[in-house]
């Protein structure tokens, strides 16, 4: 169990990774606020301060000449760590001023979060026009208005964007590492889980996509899309038969293509709102291409089951696929 230290640098992880959830948001500015000093958060900034000098970060701020300029003012006789208190304090107080789950941003512009409910799409109409449909158990943080260089939104879980045109305002999406810019298209995006791989998949326009963890780009064009896995740091891009497959939810289909079964279990857990867990890693990997629409949950466990040879088992609320 985590003690009052290794939490808080959890949570600060957790922000600066865009993976909080509300509650572990409320619960970081309440540990922000009753920290007598920083040296709770040194561990979980270290690495993102580190990396920052190579990051592409939306902002006007320059990471390098921040960083440049605290090594000039500190005193010869200051040790890596000093130094690395002065960043820390920096950055805590950069945090502060940019969080933006419920607080303004530093140009004044309030943001909002909409969250879809397991088994349940959300469709939300940003200022500029552009319509984002929200997935099952997926959530969208964007701002009440946008700024007048650029469109930034942070999503965790999948949602379909149709984005309105314009050349002086590019449309910027960031689901974890991954950065997914355009000026006015449609596309989807897959980010569940920051452990796994994720999913950009262009049906009309052009989309420009980086891995800010390993800087790898990809140019995308319709039928065109971009797997990013984070654990093997490789962004590989594929043409899909169909690239309208990748919104069939919108019509409430389940459409898997040479998926694995963790994917699927993954998947259909958003869709139900249940857990499904796999006892096995043995069969985790299994591949399956199917198709199911307006189907009870054990009658597609059924059909999974029969084609990766599996079997499964339920208990209140979770459901577990064994060998």
């Amino acid at each position: 169990m985590m003690d009052h230290k290794q939490r808080k640098s959890y949570l600060l992880s957790q922000y600066i990774n865009n993976a909080c959830t509300p509650e572990e948001f409320d619960e970081l500015m309440l540990a922000l606020k009753a920290s007598p000093n920083n040296n709770d958060f040194d561990e979980a900034l270290k690495p993102n301060w580190e990396r920052s000098a190579h990051s592409e970060i939306e902002s006007n701020l320059n990471w390098t000449d921040i960083s440049a300029r605290i090594k000039e003012k500190a005193p010869k006789r200051y040790n890596t760590g000093v130094l690395l208190k002065y960043a820390a304090c920096f950055a805590l107080a950069l945090m502060i001023c940019t969080i933006s789950f419920y607080k303004k941003t530093a140009t004044g512009t309030p943001y909002l979060t909409a969250q879809s409910l397991p088994a349940k799409t959300k469709v939300i109409i940003l200022a500029d026009g552009t319509r984002v449909t929200l997935n099952a158990n997926s959530s969208l943080r964007y701002p009440e208005k946008f700024s007048k260089g650029q469109r930034i939104v942070y999503l965790k879980g999948e949602a379909y964007f149709e984005v309105v045109h314009d050349t002086k305002k590019p449309f910027i999406i960031y689901s974890g590492a991954l950065k997914t810019q355009v000026l006015g298209t449609s596309f989807t995006v897959s980010a569940y889980n920051e452990q796994k791989p994720k999913k950009v998949t262009v049906l009309t326009g052009k989309v420009g996509v980086i891995d800010q963890s390993s800087m790898a780009q990809a140019i995308l064009t319709p039928g065109l899309c971009a797997v990013s896995d984070q654990k093997n740091r490789t962004l590989t891009v594929s043409r899909m038969a169909d690239p309208a497959d990748a919104i069939a939810w919108m019509d409430d289909k389940l459409m898997f293509e040479d998926a694995t079964l963790a994917d699927v279990a993954t998947a259909l857990s958003n869709k139900y709102a249940v857990n499904i867990e796999i006892a096995n890693k043995g069969i985790a990997s299994r591949h399956i291409t199917a198709i199911f629409q307006n189907q009870a949950l054990p009658d597609i466990l059924n059909g999974i089951t029969r084609l990766t040879h599996a079997k499964y088992r339920v208990n209140k609320n979770i459901y577990t696929l064994f060998q």
